[in-house]
Order: structure tokens, then C-alpha cells, then sequence
């Protein structure tokens, strides 16, 4: 996905989390996590929450700022499988 490449490319982690959310199509993290529990279920790629828990991270003020950047790259790693991951089992790729 070219949005998430733009975004990994600027180090904009914070971004990467909310294209998480846009893919998922909902608007809060509550959401996201019920419809990728949903999506793990009908999938068994359970590893797609894994995935949502480090996008929370990121998104998160209190837990990014004690993050340092090698973390933070550590996990937006995890963003870029998640998306490409939730993209094809929505059809979107």
C-alpha cells in the first residue's frame, strides 16, 4: 500500500496507527480491536492482534513519548504487516 510506504518512509509512526484504523474502517481503538478480533476469528491470523496492540502503542502519547526511535521503528514494522495483512483479508489489495 502506497500510503503506508509514504508514511514508514517519514518515520510518521503515529500515521502508520491511524492508517491502521482507516483500513479497518472505524474510528476508535475499541473498534479496531473488536473488528480485528472478528477478523482474526474468521481468518485464524490471530497475529492480526499483535499487530493492532502495537499500533495502539504508537498511538498512544503516554507510551510513545518513553518509546526511543529504535522501539518505535521495532514497531511500526508491525504496522506495515498489519496493514498489508487486514488489506488483503478486506479484499482492498
Amino acid at each position: 500500500m502506497e500510503e503506508a510506504k509514504a508514511l514508514a518512509e517519514r518515520g510518521d509512526y503515529r500515521g502508520l496507527a491511524q492508517l491502521c484504523l482507516k483500513i479497518l474502517g472505524v474510528s476508535s481503538w475499541h473498534e479496531a480491536w473488536a473488528r480485528g478480533a472478528q477478523l482474526a476469528e474468521r481468518s485464524k491470523e490471530y497475529v492480526i492482534l499483535k499487530f493492532l496492540a502495537s499500533a495502539y502503542v504508537l498511538s498512544s502519547d503516554e507510551i510513545y513519548n518513553v518509546l526511543n526511535e529504535a522501539e518505535r521503528e521495532f514497531l511500526a514494522r508491525d504496522l506495515a504487516v498489519c496493514i498489508g495483512k487486514v488489506s488483503q483479508l478486506l479484499g482492498l489489495s
